[in-house]
């Protein structure tokens, strides 16, 4: 759907590049978060997603088009990366604006629950001038979603909603994912969001994608076997699972899995110690650290 290989970025007057030889692909339904330090790239890989920069090297194709060589091809996406409005037109004429130059009067009917939404509906009739940061980011948010995309670029978007706004904006987003198979690149220092709707993971450091992962969100159990496990009769596939005298699985695995591995590890006396192991976002981090 939307490929990216060899990807770099040297601004004028720097030596060194803010975004280096970054190749991902993200398929339809993806819904990837992009973590990271501030200024390690993650806003820049997002603003050459948008054709709002243009790379030094590499290329992104979406659906097979190279993005720079195609107009429109981003008509369908909804972007948000920085606070981008009209700030002496209302709210309500912002949205309508933005529906209206991208031909998408028709969709005029998303902007009150759109609104609803990030909680602007009774400051439709302001003009974002005079608003807080936190108002800005929503109104940018609000013009992002407003027209349904199928593809959305998101900076920091829970930035100014309050946590009931926060819960509501995760499961329309979920909702769309799996009702429509939309695909979104979500950048966020707020990691229990992330985790909350993503189901990759994108690192960037010093401009590098330096890891790609996938995070078990499901609880582990964690089987400490005995020492010595010499007379114990296992089968190949679990010795070769076993990790530093430790067995984990996720307590969603199959029900017939988990009991068989049970069954055989108990029967044979093998088992020293179960416990239970949340799987966090955050853990992963700090392990590294």
């Amino acid at each position: 759907m939307l490929k990216i290989e060899n990807l770099s970025k040297r601004f004028s007057g720097n030596d060194f590049y803010s975004l280096k030889d970054v190749n991902l692909t993200i398929n339809q339904g993806d819904i990837v978060g992009l973590i990271g330090k501030n200024g390690a790239g993650k806003s820049t890989l997002l603003k050459l997603i948008a054709k709002s920069l243009r790379p030094t090297d590499g290329s992104i194709e979406y659906f097979g088009h190279n993005i720079y060589q195609t107009k429109h091809i981003l008509s369908n996406f909804g972007i948000m990366i920085e606070p981008v409005f009209y700030p002496e037109m209302t709210v309500m004429d912002n949205l309508k604006f933005y529906l209206d130059i991208h031909g998408k009067k028709e969709q005029y009917s998303n902007i009150e629950k759109t609104l609803r939404l990030v909680d602007l509906w009774e400051a439709r009739n302001r003009k974002p001038k005079g608003f807080s940061f936190g108002m800005k980011q929503r109104t940018a948010l609000a013009i992002a979603l407003v027209s349904e995309p199928e593809f959305l670029l998101l900076d920091e978007p829970f930035v100014g909603l309050d946590p009931l706004g926060v819960n509501q904006l995760i499961s329309i987003l979920k909702q769309w994912s799996q009702e429509r198979n939309i695909s979104m690149i979500i950048s966020s220092h707020q990691l229990g969001e992330l985790e909350a709707l993503c189901n990759r993971y994108v690192y960037i450091e010093g401009g590098r994608l330096e890891t790609e992962m996938q995070i078990q969100s499901a609880p582990s159990v964690i089987i400490q076997l005995k020492d010595d496990l010499s007379e114990v009769q296992l089968p190949l596939e679990l010795f070769e699972s076993i990790q530093d005298g430790k067995i984990e699985v996720t307590i969603d695995s199959e029900a017939d899995y988990l009991n068989q591995l049970m069954y055989t590890l108990s029967s044979q006396k093998a088992i020293k110690k179960i416990e239970i192991k949340e799987n966090h976002l955050k853990d992963y981090f700090e392990m590294g650290d």
